[in-house]
C-alpha cells in the first residue's frame, strides 16, 4: 500500500449546495452524513474559469489577469476555447506542486474551458480532453463544421461576425428580428444536438473508462493526484419538451417571459441530471474500492458554482454572487482499507474552495491526515463576479443593434451583467459589493437566506467592516 494518500477530487460542474445537500443526491448526502461537510463553503467566482484558477493558484480570480478580462469586449473567448488562454504555461498549480511531491497528476475535463488548451490544466502530468471525445458522439458530422470553424480562433470568428453583419444589411429592416431570432434559436439547437447537451450523460461515462484505462497504465506504487470535472448539471437541460427554450439571455433580456413554469421545468431537469450524476458517483467510487485505489486516500467532492432558476430575476450562471451561484457542496472523506473512515463532522464556518490549495498540499506531504489547514481556518471568504461569460457574440450583438431590436436588448443586457460584484462574508454576514453603480447590499444569511432583506442602511459599519476585510478603499455606495 502507497504510504503516500492517493487524492482524488471530484468536481461535479454546476451543482449549488442547497440541491447537492438534499434528497436529489442521495450519495453524496450520506458522505456527508458519515464524512465532513462544510456547509457554508463559498465558490470563489460565479462561473467555470475563474472559479477553477482560483482553486488551482490560490489566488483571488480579480488578481489573476487571463481570467479577469471583458471577454464581452473583446469577443476573444470562444465556446471551445482553442486560442484562450486562462493561466501560464509555468504557473505554479496546485497539481504541478503535488506532482513535485512524487505524485502522478492526471486531469480528467468534461467541460471544454478546463483543457489542455485553455492552460487550466497546467502542471498537471495527463490531460485527458473528455468533452473532445464525448461531444462528438451524437452528430458527429455537425460537431467537425462546428470545429472547423471554431478551432480557427478568433480571427475566424470575427470574419464569420463581419460577414453575417454584412448579410444582414441586405435584409429588410422589418424582417432583421425574426431572421435574427430563428437563426439564434436554430444554432441552439445545433450546438444542443451535436455535444447531447439534453441528454442525462455528457461525458461521465466515458471519463469512467478513461479513468480505468489510466490506472492500468500506471505504477501501482506511484500515488495519484485525480481530478476529475463532471459538467451533466450544466445546461441545457432534459426538459422532455423540444419547443422549449433554453437560450439564458433570451430570458433576461425580457424577449421570452422567465416565469415559474419555466424554471420549474429547468430545475426539473436539472434534479434529474443530479440523480444521475449521484448514482454514477457511487458507482465509480465503488469500482475504485474494489480496485484498491481508495486503500489509502482522501476523496473530495465539490462544485465550481452553483446555478440560479429564477432566483433574483436571474438563470443559470457567471451572474452577481448571490447564494444560489456562489454556495457548493463540500464533502472530504478518507478512506483506510478500502473503508471510509466515519467523522460525521459539519464544519459551518465560512471556507473558500480556492483554500483547497494549501489543505490537498499538507494531504500531499503528509503533514497532515484529513482536510483542514487553512481552509478551516478561513475567517473570510470571498466570491468575485468579474463578468459574464457568454461574450462569444460580442461583435456580432454590436453590428446587429443598430438594425435588430433584440439583438440590442441581448447586448445590453449583457453589458448589464458584464459589471464586477464582489460577495464578503464573516460569520452570518455578506455584503455584496458592486463597486459604485448600483447600491450595495448586506444580509445575516443566517437569518435571511433567500436575501430578500438588504440590511445596509441600518448596519453600515457591518458592511464597512466587510469590505475593509476585502481589501478595497472604495467607498459604499450610497444609500
Amino acid at each position: 500500500m502507497n504510504t503516500k494518500k492517493n487524492i482524488i477530487v471530484l468536481l461535479l460542474d454546476t451543482v449549488r449546495a442547497h440541491d447537492g445537500y438534499s434528497n436529489a443526491m442521495p450519495y453524496l448526502s450520506s458522505l456527508a452524513r458519515a464524512g465532513t461537510a462544510y456547509m457554508n463553503t463559498v465558490s470563489p467566482a460565479t462561473w467555470t474559469v475563474p472559479s477553477h484558477a482560483a482553486l488551482f493558484t490560490n489566488m483571488r480570480a480579480s488578481s489573476i489577469n487571463g481570467v479577469s478580462k471583458d471577454f464581452l469586449a473583446s469577443s476573444a473567448i470562444d465556446p471551445w476555447f482553442t486560442q484562450t488562454k486562462f493561466l501560464r504555461a509555468d504557473a505554479d498549480t496546485l497539481a504541478r506542486r503535488i506532482s513535485r511531491l512524487g505524485y502522478t497528476t492526471a486531469l480528467f475535463s468534461n467541460n471544454p474551458f478546463l483543457t489542455s488548451f485553455t492552460n487550466l490544466g497546467a502542471g498537471f502530468d495527463r490531460i485527458y480532453d473528455m468533452w473532445l471525445e464525448s461531444n462528438g458522439k451524437y452528430n458527429q458530422g455537425l460537431t467537425d463544421r462546428v470545429a472547423s470553424v471554431l478551432k480557427g480562433g478568433r480571427k475566424t470568428r470575427s470574419r464569420l461576425s463581419k460577414a453575417s453583419a454584412a448579410v444582414a444589411q441586405l435584409i429588410p429592416k422589418r424582417f432583421i428580428d425574426s431572421v435574427y431570432l430563428s437563426l439564434r434559436l436554430r444554432m441552439d439547437r445545433g450546438v444542443a444536438k451535436a455535444d447531447g447537451t439534453h441528454k442525462l450523460d455528457r461525458g461521465l461515462a466515458d471519463t469512467s473508462r478513461r479513468l480505468a484505462a489510466h490506472l492500468d497504465a500506471e505504477d501501482a506504487l506511484t500515488p495519484q493526484f485525480l481530478f476529475m470535472n463532471f459538467i451533466e448539471a450544466h445546461e441545457n437541460y432534459p426538459v422532455g419538451r423540444g419547443d422549449i427554450v433554453q437560450d439564458k439571455w433570451l430570458y433576461l433580456s425580457g424577449i421570452l417571459d422567465l416565469d415559474s413554469s419555466v424554471t420549474k421545468l429547468f430545475h426539473r431537469g436539472y434534479l434529474k441530471r443530479l440523480s444521475y450524476l449521484d448514482a454514477r458517483v457511487n458507482s465509480m467510487l465503488s469500482w475504485l474500492k474494489e480496485r484498491g485505489t481508495l486503500d489509502n486516500a482522501t476523496v473530495v467532492i465539490t462544485s465550481d458554482h452553483g446555478q440560479f432558476f429564477g432566483e433574483h430575476g436571474l438563470l443559470y450562471h457567471a451572474l452577481p454572487p448571490y447564494e444560489e451561484v456562489v454556495k457548493v457542496p463540500l464533502v472530504a472523506i478518507n478512506y483506510e482499507n478500502g473503508k471510509p473512515v466515519k467523522t460525521q463532522e459539519r464544519v459551518h464556518s465560512n471556507v473558500s474552495t480556492a483554500s483547497l490549495y494549501d489543505s490537498l498540499l499538507d494531504i500531499a506531504s503528509g503533514k497532515s491526515d484529513f482536510l483542514n489547514g487553512n481552509l478551516r481556518a478561513s475567517r473570510y471568504a470571498v466570491s468575485e463576479h468579474l463578468g459574464i461569460s457568454e461574450g462569444w457574440d460580442g461583435e456580432l450583438l454590436r453590428m446587429l443593434k443598430s438594425r435588430s431590436s433584440l439583438a440590442e436588448k441581448i447586448y445590453e443586457t449583457k453589458r448589464r451583467h458584464n459589471r464586477r460584484a464582489t460577495a464578503v462574508y464573516s460569520g452570518n454576514m455578506k455584503l455584496i459589493h458592486f463597486f459604485n453603480y448600483r447600491k450595495d447590499e448586506l444580509y445575516n444569511i443566517g437569518r435571511d437566506p433567500l436575501e430578500t432583506n438588504n440590511l445596509i442602511d441600518s448596519r453600515r459599519s457591518d458592511a464597512h467592516r466587510l469590505l475593509n476585510s476585502y481589501g478595497h478603499a472604495d467607498p459604499l455606495t450610497a444609500a
